[in-house]
């Protein structure tokens, strides 16, 4: 029976399209030269919609390495390389971030380890590239050396994951030990970050009081969003029946979907902007495209505060400063931020998820505003 397709509106990802109610799923890809073509049908599941989309992009993901099983060489003679380029593929959503670890490896793993056969690659290959690295990277900033930082998103991002698909599809029997540099960071303690923080909220809400797509997203960064994640954030990543919103695993540093709780502040802004709330939230003035940076808006921020040092990340020091100053426990506060420091928070994440740890943080910066 022919597949009607036209139900299927609403893009979920690459290969990934559902009917408008979430409970239908088509899934359309194309491996090895052969078309696959499947009906999702969950009508009957008592599941919400966070969790419909879950399941089916996990049935998208077992649908493709069942191909791959069957159509692609894939064992423990295969190299490096071959790997990386079906993990790439199959493991990883379709987008910026997932592109960026592509051509990361790219460049300083394909000429290299990555010609290795996977079953032969051993921590004394992957403690040769790190050294490597530490001596030269291959721009003007790194030609002394890439940065510990960068060092271990090469090693524990990009490298690591590669490894362990290896490994949990049988090709390897275990994965080498992956020793990152150690980083060295001074703390960004903020001073005077209470009245600093107080002073930003206040001129931010003067500044925007009838423009509330830059208060929107100025109180996004207020209460500790990275400048990527909203930039990226979609309209319909936001609930507002629920008071929360989504950060999507792509444009996050732990990889995983992070839900928050809205702030009553952002959520009044939100709802007051003209648009037909489809796609990005913030879209460029100009192009309607991704915002690139809203450096004007900043400048003005920053003369009518007095706060030079005032970047997007600053507002995140501000703030966490602040809270120090008030006591707030780390780990409500590492999670509310969805910090990626898993041995601080590690005990705090077993229990409590972000939007529950994001509710209490943001009970705490409302007593400031």
């Amino acid at each position: 029976m022919a597949v009607d397709r036209k139900q299927f509106t609403e893009k979920i990802e690459t290969g990934l399209k559902s009917n408008v109610t979430y409970t239908k799923f088509y899934l359309n890809f194309k491996l090895n030269g052969k078309s696959k073509q499947k009906v999702l049908d969950f009508s009957q599941k008592q599941w919400d919609k966070r969790t419909r989309i879950s399941n089916a992009k996990a049935q998208l993901i077992q649908e493709k390495n069942k191909e791959v099983n069957e159509g692609i060489n894939f064992n423990e003679n295969s190299t490096l390389n071959s790997v990386a380029e079906i993990y790439f593929d199959l493991a990883c959503e379709k987008s910026n971030w997932t592109k960026n670890r592509h051509d990361t490896y790219i460049l300083y793993c394909k000429n290299g380890i990555g010609k290795k056969k996977i079953k032969l690659v051993r921590q004394v290959d992957i403690d040769s590239l790190r050294k490597s690295m530490e001596k030269q990277g291959y721009s003007k900033k790194t030609v002394n050396g890439c940065s510990p930082r960068t060092i271990k998103k090469i090693l524990v991002q990009i490298l690591k994951p590669i490894l362990t698909y290896a490994y949990e599809n049988k090709v390897i029997s275990e994965i080498p030990l992956i020793k990152a540099p150690k980083q060295h960071r001074n703390k960004k303690i903020v001073q005077g970050a209470t009245e600093k923080f107080t002073v930003l909220y206040k001129e931010i809400s003067r500044l925007y009081q009838e423009d509330p797509f830059y208060r929107a997203l100025f109180l996004f960064a207020l209460y500790g969003r990275r400048w990527n994640e909203i930039r990226t954030l979609h309209w319909k990543e936001v609930d507002f029946s629920q008071n929360s919103y989504t950060i999507l695993a792509q444009h996050n540093k732990l990889e995983i979907d992070q839900h928050y709780d809205l702030p009553s502040l952002i959520k009044v802004a939100l709802i007051e902007i003209q648009d037909n709330h489809e796609g990005l939230i913030f879209k460029s003035p100009i192009t309607r495209k991704e915002l690139y940076s809203p450096k004007r808006q900043l400048e003005r921020i920053r003369e009518a505060t007095g706060i030079e040092k005032l970047t997007m990340h600053y507002f995140r020091h501000i703030l966490v400063s602040a809270m120090g100053e008030h006591g707030i426990a780390n780990t409500i506060l590492s999670a509310s931020l969805g910090h990626t420091n898993l041995d601080t928070v590690n005990n705090f994440y077993l229990t409590v998820n972000h939007k529950a740890a994001s509710k209490a943080a943001n009970m705490e910066i409302e007593k400031l505003l």
